[in-house]
């Protein structure tokens, strides 16, 4: 598109900040809608996140806790990310990938270009957000409609505003909450399912001894394991903090001078296994952290090598991991009520599909526009 629809923009609320919702919303945003886009959480991006994390060397190391890598098959996100790259806020991840079954490892998926965030996946969403009616921390109620527009208010009752459209991204079950007062869409919604997905962010004193960068891991309580330092911008040399990184356990002093003594960590993100997810999804964290570490000491040992001292180590459950049961629906729309909702639940599961979701919806509010 390279005008403007309509003289008129209307007042559209986007409910959530992932990339199908920053994908929906700077799409009507460049259509010159008046876009609010409200987000629960204190950033934005959804599972294309990043933790920071200190080690002892000063060193500031990055955690892709939630999304590792994302591809590009459709010609249209192809050309999202060229002009992503472009503007430097993705790179080719050329990390070593293998695959684990048991009795060893083996080279893995070669030939597919994997890209991340740069530095982090999470800067993704920030610089997508850039210019937009963003609030951060803002936990919506269900929208209700009344008298032709949909009312919007927070947690506590405050009123944030009247809309004429809405759209909603946000996990299936949370959107089939949300989608209440469109029951045909919550009942779409209501019928997809999710994986859980234990996440285990560990900081080594040392670059830990095994020939792959990434290993899917076909055996045992592990899923995906990841070192995240050798993604392209991941790792800031000690005096170069930039001095936002989040809380974790340190290891011991012991850890914390071996940290000092070689100036370079390596950083590991490891996946658990969704089935075994479930089944510890609500054990202490302590406990889940251990067997993750222990499966992972287990490979390395297979490989021919030993773990070194663990200086940063922080756990993080992601309840709606990844999808089951996409619809395949590309996005919901209810054009006489003027509310959807988008998401990878709705065409696929990979970050791909949450981006064409979100532009999906706003294609259905733009066209329902330009027919009356």
């Amino acid at each position: 598109m390279i005008a403007p629809a309509e003289e008129r923009g209307l007042r559209i609320a986007v409910i959530g900040a992932g990339l199908s919702g920053l994908a929906a919303a700077r799409m009507l945003a460049d259509q010159r809608h008046r876009v609010s886009l409200f987000e629960k959480s204190r950033g934005c991006g959804g599972r294309a996140a990043t933790r920071r994390a200190t080690q002892p060397s000063g060193e500031t190391l990055h955690f892709d806790h939630g999304a590792q890598y994302f591809t590009a098959r459709d010609p249209r996100f192809q050309r999202c990310v060229q002009t992503w790259a472009e503007r430097g806020l993705v790179a080719p991840w050329d990390g070593r990938i293998g695959a684990f079954d048991g009795d060893g490892f083996t080279p893995a998926g070669q030939e597919t270009t994997r890209w991340v965030g740069e530095p982090g996946m999470s800067a993704l969403g920030r610089a997508l957000a850039e210019g937009l009616d963003v609030r951060l921390e803002t936990r919506v109620r269900p929208p209700r409609w009344c008298r032709g527009r949909w009312q919007l208010s927070d947690e506590a009752g405050q009123e944030l505003g009247r809309f004429e459209r809405v759209v909603v991204s946000a996990p299936a079950p949370q959107s089939a909450e949300l989608l209440m007062d469109a029951p045909r869409l919550a009942a779409q919604a209501a019928c997809v399912d999710y994986t859980p997905c234990w996440t285990l962010m560990l900081g080594f004193a040392a670059p830990v001894p095994l020939a792959f960068d990434g290993v899917f891991v076909n055996q045992g309580p592990l899923r995906w394991i990841a070192r995240d330092s050798s993604k392209p911008g991941r790792s800031v040399p000690a005096g170069n903090s930039p001095g936002d990184a989040v809380g974790g356990s340190s290891v011991g002093p012991a850890a914390e001078q071996a940290a000092g003594s070689t100036g370079r960590g390596d950083c590991w993100v490891l996946h658990a296994e969704p089935g075994w997810t479930r089944k510890h999804l609500n054990d202490a964290r302590e406990e889940v952290e251990a067997a993750m570490l222990a499966a992972f000491a287990a490979l390395v040992e297979m490989a021919g090598g030993a773990l070194p001292a663990i200086t940063w180590r922080q756990s993080h459950s992601w309840l709606y991991s990844l999808v089951e049961t996409p619809l395949e629906e590309g996005c919901l729309w209810d054009p006489a009520l003027g509310i959807g909702a988008c998401g990878d639940w709705c065409n696929g599961a990979r970050v791909e599909d949450a981006w064409l979701s979100g532009e999906a919806l706003a294609g259905r509010i733009l066209a329902a526009m330009a027919s009356g």
